[in-house]
């Protein structure tokens, strides 16, 4: 099994509640796999995101390092809901104190495309980096990327970069449909700038 468990937040997809869009299947699939172990929480509010993020600072979940937040986004945001919208920095704010190994991704639309706010995030956490895209993702297209994401990511043993270069090395080109993006303490790794 792997070195880093996930601890997934997901916010609502749509607003009609018998639609069942959700990001589980992928962490079902690699924990059956063996690849990770995870942890997935339903998220409308702030409140229950803070809460939550509560939860996972616990020395309980210290082998939960990889962070995973699946929601809807825009420059620089998180939706929730409709009526419960997160910047980076009201999520800097909430985020536990013993994250300095941690990871984060972001699972949502043009979220680092707000690259001053994305840094910003990373200097006030101490995150080892913040992952995310810059332009508009697909269901479909992301459910896949993540599935090598995150198994790249749970079973990480070496620097951020390192692991940036072999994910861009073996899986670059559905990287680059969606600009990922790595932000770290020391530089913004983008696919699209990666030859």
């Amino acid at each position: 099994m792997a070195a880093n468990g996930i601890f997934c937040l997901e916010g609502e997809w749509d607003t009609d509640l018998r639609r069942r869009h959700s990001v589980e299947p992928v962490l079902e699939f690699l924990e059956r796999m063996r690849e990770t172990r995870y942890v997935h929480r339903d998220v409308a509010t702030t409140t229950e995101l803070a809460y939550y993020l509560d939860q996972w600072g616990q020395a309980r979940y210290d082998d939960y390092q990889v962070l995973f937040l699946a929601t809807h986004g825009d420059l620089g945001t998180l939706s929730w809901s409709r009526k419960h919208t997160t910047s980076l920095a009201d999520l800097a704010d909430l985020m536990p104190s013993n994250t300095q190994h941690c990871y984060v991704y972001l699972g949502s639309c043009l979220t680092l495309f707000a690259e001053a706010e994305a840094k910003k995030f990373v200097a006030r956490t101490g995150v080892s980096a913040l992952m995310g895209y810059r332009e508009e993702v697909g269901f479909i297209s992301g459910a896949a990327f993540e599935l090598i994401l995150l198994s790249y990511v749970a079973n990480h043993r070496s620097y951020p970069k390192r692991l940036f270069d072999d994910l861009m090395a073996t899986h670059g080109g559905l990287a680059r449909l969606h600009d990922f993006t790595m932000v770290t303490r020391r530089s913004v790794l983008s696919s699209k700038d990666h030859p």
